[in-house]
């Protein structure tokens, strides 16, 4: 990002006042959450600066997603929330390969908050690819006991235009659409096998 645009950037941050969340009617229902806590992609990143490292941000996308299509700079973690499946099964349906819910999901976000010196009260913000895998990743957090699980509810590569020469591309929102910082560039300490168990 030039260097321009980054002092732009972090004055709109620092004059900007950080919501506490989105409101719920601007989720669709079938991507709601037992917390109902939401974030735009400029609310998730604001909240994760104001908060540091007392609050998390967790990338919940597949490791082949974060390697060729990048990720946010601000994230503190990569962990899937579904992977995979080892026989790259096809989806009709969804006109993609299968995948398989992550075991070791909730394991892993603990051993994160383990390392970090942190426990389940703490802000956890979550964020995939458009927004519909943030959901199952909460409502496992959920299960689990934690406390405060925000959902980045437009992804880091945002939503799918419906119409128009762009149709079926993702250009609308999210968190590369926002022009917030992200990066090829994967630094080791945030992916995933750190922190299987």
């Amino acid at each position: 990002m030039p260097a321009l645009t980054a002092f732009a950037l972090l004055l709109l941050l620092a004059s900007a006042q950080v919501s506490p969340a989105a409101p719920v009617d601007a989720v669709e229902p079938k991507w709601r959450t037992p917390y109902d806590l939401y974030l735009t992609p400029l609310e998730a990143y604001q909240k994760k600066l104001a908060g540091g490292e007392r609050t998390l941000l967790i990338d919940v996308r597949t490791r082949a997603e974060i390697k060729y299509i990048g990720m946010a700079d601000a994230v503190d973690a990569n962990i899937p929330v579904r992977m995979l499946r080892d026989d790259y099964a096809w989806s009709e349906k969804s006109a993609t390969y299968r995948t398989r819910e992550n075991p070791d999901f909730v394991a892993a976000v603990e051993r994160l908050l383990d390392l970090r010196g942190l426990d389940r009260n703490n802000p956890i913000i979550l964020m995939c690819q458009s927004g519909s895998r943030v959901p199952i990743a909460a409502r496992l957090l959920h299960q689990a006991g934690f406390s405060e699980v925000y959902t980045q509810y437009q992804g880091f590569e945002g939503f799918k235009a419906k119409q128009g020469p762009d149709r079926g591309k993702r250009i609308v929102n999210g968190w590369k659409n926002a022009r917030l910082p992200w990066s090829y560039q994967l630094e080791p300490g945030k992916m995933y096998f750190n922190f299987v168990p």
